[in-house]
């Protein structure tokens, strides 16, 4: 299909493409302003960020209604260029590019960007680098923006660094605390090695194809001929032959690809920087685990679904699966009340990675949008009652209670009802209960994993299973954590704070509103009915229909060809998976409700421990994450410091040690030369020149023009010429 034969015309395409840059360009230079100047302006400029952000949704809005199931907007200019071999120059282009899912995602990103500002107008304020705060945002959500308007791999890995840098300012916002420095430097690090896979496979594709744009590079392999082991592509791509490419060497490229996502989006093995990453101000968890930095690598992974071959994908399934599993695992043994929502974070995203996998590509996108929602009402939530704990800590002068140990919470169903109804639909969501939005997508992408499963198990390999066998699995652990979580913070009573006094505003008021009307609209958006019209099925969405991989593929999966229209086919001929996922996954979230339910009056009757990790052996081996952290210190940190240290002591006592005796030496020497420069050398020349000088005067008084002068000279010489003749 040619894609330009779909684009609006070009008057249209500048002028949309104009409006997404400002809506790219506000952020930042409001981030950057508040940086420069953000002391010196009223309020420190908070209303400045909130401003920008807030005009950035509203134009957001007016982009997403001009393109959604609209023509796609492309519009590309000249960058820079290289000069190649011979006559070759390799030009290098930057654009936009707008179709439903980046219009989408510019509409969720500045949205919750927007609403997590006005709430740390509260939760932030005090702050002696409140204005930092700020335009720290600014940048992180233009990084974002960044991301979803790329229509280039290069310039996308610029905007998808960025992010990286801007979290890492956030997440170390705190950097008072060494724990809040540490988390900071480690989610740095932990993305760096996945960038160095996408980065590779960014090359890989470069270096066939020459060419970073995404949509000749949709083009190109849409239009490579199978041909078993490898693919074949056309000369039109490609230089001035056609490029035969192994089958392994695009899986390669593609896992590749695949590895920013693990870094970017706290896949395993690298998911052990985003738990940490609680150490940030709680508003800023919530914009990095709703919408942004974390769904960046689900983002990448729609964009370039074409570029992954079915092996790549069925890797993508499996460690989507397993992220899924491993993610709720931990969270139901955390008692942090931020960890176990990171964690759930791990576990929902494990789901759309797999989701990509198992070629649910639109089930994976509806995950993303509805998670971004109702992630952000929960961890919002969660901030307002640790700043309540805070405040009670604080008027006590409690500096030892851990406030956020979900242990020492209680009784908020009634100390703070306004928050209770808006955490409520949020943890409905997350759990995956009818009528509400998490249920639509979960559904969608449980079904698809069957489906694939099915499909794929025709050859007779029933392992292929245990991908949605994992998914299942962590439908009942979600239910399980999130039933404990709820409980413990709701329902009976605090063990350390229970007079409402000490934990609300005032006795009228819970708290401010800043903090209540964003999680109230969140909570709203958490519920079924406005991703689809019957909010028991997730086939009618309007959001699976605008992000179907028919829409935003072109209908050309790319190099799985194959799979997608395969597994819609299976699907449409066993047509009772979608009712038998409904109601097994509706079972399992049901029966984890009643199991964390029962482990919470269990616990309530043993009389909980507030300082002790559980007392089973597989309670602390997914308390301590499966000892991913202490695996990596061991095996890796550890040996590698031990290394650098052999290395600095190789380069202090031998290098440094051998150089500087050099240097000695060649001192010495240097003096020594100089010695005898001075003395011998010059002093032989200064030697000359005071006998040829002495001479010289003596000349010149011999021949002074007086004639006694001549006369005594004369005499003096015939008297020595008499006594020489005399002699001999």
């Amino acid at each position: 299909m040619n894609l330009n034969a779909a684009f609006t015309s070009t008057a249209e395409q500048n002028s949309l493409a104009l409006w997404a840059l400002v809506v790219l360009l506000l952020p930042l230079v409001a981030g950057v302003l508040l940086l420069v100047t953000g002391r010196k302006l009223p309020r420190q400029g908070d209303w400045l960020s909130i401003g920008a952000t807030g005009l950035s949704f509203l134009l957001a809005l007016y982009l997403f209604f001009q393109v959604w199931e609209m023509p796609v907007v492309h519009v590309v200019q000249n960058w820079f260029g290289l000069a190649g071999a011979g006559s070759n120059t390799f030009a290098f282009t930057i654009g936009i590019y707008l179709d439903n899912l980046a219009v989408l995602m510019l509409v969720i990103v500045t949205f919750i960007s927007l609403l997590v500002q006005v709430f740390s107008v509260i939760y932030m304020h005090g702050e002696w680098r409140y204005h930092q705060y700020f335009g720290y945002l600014g940048i992180f959500t233009f990084s974002m923006l960044g991301i979803i308007l790329a229509d280039n791999l290069l310039l996308l890995f610029v905007f998808w660094e960025l992010v990286g840098f801007s979290s890492y300012l956030l997440i170390g916002f705190w950097y008072e605390k060494d724990s809040a420095g540490r988390a900071g430097k480690k989610a740095f690090l932990f993305n760096r090695v996945g960038d160095i896979g996408f980065l590779l496979g960014i090359f890989l594709f470069y270096t066939y194809f020459q060419t970073f744009d995404l949509v000749i590079l949709k083009n190109a392999v849409a239009g490579g001929i199978n041909q078993g082991a490898a693919f074949l592509f056309p000369a039109s791509v490609a230089g001035n032959s056609s490029v035969t490419l192994s089958y392994s060497l695009l899986t390669l490229a593609g896992l590749g690809i695949f590895c920013g996502c693990v870094g970017k989006s706290a896949q395993f093995p690298l998911q052990v920087w985003l738990p940490d990453a609680m150490e940030g101000p709680t508003p800023v968890s919530s914009l990095i685990h709703a919408a942004t930095m974390v769904a960046a690598g689900v983002y990448l992974l729609a964009r370039c679904f074409p570029f992954f071959t079915e092996d790549a994908l069925l890797v993508i399934s499996i460690i989507g699966a397993l992220t899924a599993l491993l993610g709720a695992l931990a969270a139901t043994a955390q008692y942090d009340i931020k960890k176990i929502l990171a964690f759930s974070t791990i576990s929902q995203l494990g789901y759309m990675v797999m989701g990509m996998g198992v070629g649910a590509h639109d089930a994976s996108l509806l995950h993303l949008v509805t998670h971004a929602f109702f992630k952000a009402s929960l961890f919002l939530n969660a901030g307002i009652i640790i700043h309540a704990m805070h405040h009670a800590a604080h008027e006590l002068a409690d500096e030892h209670s851990d406030v956020q140990d979900i242990r020492n919470m209680g009784g908020f169903r009634k100390i703070l009802p306004l928050t209770f109804y808006a955490y409520i639909p949020a943890a409905a969501a997350l759990v995956g209960l009818p009528l509400f939005s998490g249920f639509l997508s979960k559904d969608a992408i449980l079904t698809g994993a069957w489906a694939w499963a099915g499909f794929k198990s025709l050859n007779g390999n029933y392992l292929y299973y245990l991908v949605p066998l994992f998914a299942f699995g962590s439908v009942l652990l979600t239910g399980f954590y999130m039933a404990r979580h709820c409980f413990y913070i709701f329902f009976g009573h605090s063990k350390l704070y229970q007079a409402p006094t000490l934990l609300r505003a005032s006795k009228t008021t819970e708290t401010s509103g800043w903090l209540l009307v964003p999680v109230a609209v969140l909570a709203i958006l958490s519920l079924a009915f406005f991703f689809s019209f019957n909010p028991f099925s997730y086939a009618g969405s309007w959001v699976m229909q605008g992000l179907s991989w028919q829409k935003l593929l072109f209908g050309q999966p790319g190099l799985s060809a194959d799979l997608l229209p395969a597994i819609t086919a299976y699907l449409h001929e066993a047509a009772y998976i979608s009712l038998a996922t409904a109601v097994l996954s509706v079972l399992l979230a049901v029966g984890g409700l009643w199991l964390g339910w029962l482990n919470y009056k269990s616990a309530r009757r043993g009389g909980i421990l507030t300082t002790a990790a559980p007392a089973s052996s597989f309670g602390r081996l997914a308390y301590h994450h499966f000892y991913l952290d202490a695996f990596y210190e061991k095996v890796i940190i550890n040996p590698f410091m031990r290394l650098t240290g052999r290395v600095a002591a190789f380069d202090n006592y031998f290098i440094d040690y051998s150089l500087n005796t050099f240097a000695k030496i060649m001192v010495v020497l240097a003096k020594l030369i100089s010695w005898g420069d001075r003395w011998l050398v010059d002093g032989t020349i200064h030697l000359v020149v005071k006998v040829a000088g002495f001479v010289g005067k003596l000349g010149r008084f011999m021949q002074n023009g007086k004639v006694q002068t001549y006369y005594i000279f004369s005499v003096l010489g015939l008297i020595l010429l008499v006594l020489y003749i005399l002699a001999f």
